[in-house]
């Protein structure tokens, strides 16, 4: 599933900030995603201060029905070649338009 965020953090960059991580389903919206689950997310940003500005990310996660969010890698991407699948290009593209975006895994996390 692909959700972006309208909120325009820096549109003069052609770098993406890849935040890997999780977080745990908090809605029972009678969506496709199960509450309670862990799911893998990536939340592709402009915002070079990223760092700074985390808790404003979580939030913006937060209001898309998700908490428990930890983000465990941090990659910068400035090529949209070097993206190996249409999700994350099309995901790319809504970053660089709308400051960001945020792609869930539909599978939940399972420990076995």
């Amino acid at each position: 599933m692909l959700l972006s965020d309208v909120t325009t953090m820096n549109e003069n960059t052609n770098t993406v900030y890849v935040l890997s991580g999780y977080a745990k389903y908090s809605t029972t919206d009678q969506s496709k995603y199960k509450l309670g689950n862990k799911h893998s997310i990536g939340l592709l940003t402009t915002d070079k201060n990223y760092e700074e500005n985390i808790h404003t990310l979580k939030n913006f996660i937060k209001n898309l029905g998700w908490d428990s969010i930890t983000f465990c890698m941090v990659e910068e991407v400035d090529d949209i070649n070097t993206l190996s699948n249409d999700v994350l290009i099309s995901s790319f593209q809504r970053a660089q338009k709308n400051g960001q975006s945020l792609v869930v895994n539909d599978h939940p996390i399972t420990v076995h």
